[in-house]
């Protein structure tokens, strides 16, 4: 009996898959009547499955909630430890700066763009922004992201700046490098990380440490992050950026108006027009030598 009933279902299944195959009107009308049969059927059948699934899912998830709970208890338990420790360090930092009669420093003050151009090359690397002297920058002003510095500006039109990246070529950046605050100079080569030099010879550096500006020479603000030291062997130490250099969008200039920023942003003088006296008319070839004279200096001997 067993083997009639198998011997049945293999000679069905060889059937429908011969069916299946043959392209008839009949037979795709009677397939799709056992379609609409069976498919209320399946949806049914399916339907403990589905729950039993679901039921399973929420309870690992109702498990889990547990040792969220758990992680969640403990990192406020160390949120609340940390906020107390920053409440008596920000009161010891007033008593400190009121006992000190320090200046506070000012909030500063910024515009945001987003970079409409970039230039790459054996020895550039600078963008152009859409921010010019109609925003109020001038140049020498910082250019940040939201991950840090990543340049200042070296021209600026009335609409559009330029700005050299932290990787150009003729970057130099005064830095702080690791808690101890050591002084160095950051230089760009036109790589993706950046050299240390200017470091003293007795510095403690290692791979890790935080390097922000010191804002010496009065250029740029002081603490704005760049970015970690990365051991470069015998050669001595680099920088890696937290901002991705070549892959910047949107860009902030913060409005830092340092007495040396102030000095070196001189707009560039117009050059001197010779009006001919009432009366007097002047030869046009005379005229044109006396402006070429004017526009070439003269060379000493």
């Amino acid at each position: 009996m067993g083997g009639w009933l198998l011997f049945t279902l293999y000679f069905a299944c060889i059937a429908l898959l011969v069916f299946s195959r043959l392209e008839n009107s009949q037979i795709r009308h009677v397939r799709g009547l056992l379609s609409d049969f069976v498919s209320p059927v399946l949806q049914v059948a399916t339907q403990p499955a589905i729950y039993a699934q679901r039921s399973r899912e929420q309870l690992v998830d109702y498990l889990d909630l547990f040792d969220e709970l758990d992680r969640l208890k403990e990192e406020n338990r160390k949120f609340r430890h940390w906020r107390a420790q920053a409440k008596r360090l920000e009161l010891r930092l007033v008593r400190l700066r009121s006992l000190l009669n320090a200046v506070e420093e000012p909030a500063l003050d910024y515009k945001t763009g987003y970079v409409i151009a970039d230039a790459r090359g054996p020895f550039a690397r600078s963008v152009l922004i859409n921010l010019g002297r109609s925003h109020g920058l001038k140049n020498g002003y910082a250019v940040i992201n939201g991950d840090g510095f990543v340049g200042r500006i070296v021209h600026s039109g009335e609409y559009a700046s330029r700005a050299i990246l932290l990787s150009d070529l003729n970057s130099r950046v005064p830095v702080l490098v690791g808690p101890s605050a050591v002084r160095a100079v950051l230089v760009g080569d036109n790589s993706e990380q950046q050299h240390l030099e200017f470091l003293p010879n007795s510095a403690a550096v290692y791979a890790g440490d935080e390097v922000t500006t010191s804002g010496h020479g009065g250029m740029l603000p002081r603490g704005l992050q760049i970015g970690v030291v990365v051991a470069d062997g015998p050669k001595g130490h680099r920088v890696r950026p937290h901002a991705a250099l070549a892959e910047l969008e949107y860009v902030s200039v913060l409005i830092f108006d340092s007495p040396l920023v102030v000095a070196r942003d001189r707009p560039v003088a117009a050059p001197k027009q010779i009006v001919a006296a009432p009366g007097v008319k002047q030869d046009d070839g005379a005229l044109q030598k006396r402006h070429a004279k004017i526009r070439t200096p003269s060379k000493t001997q």
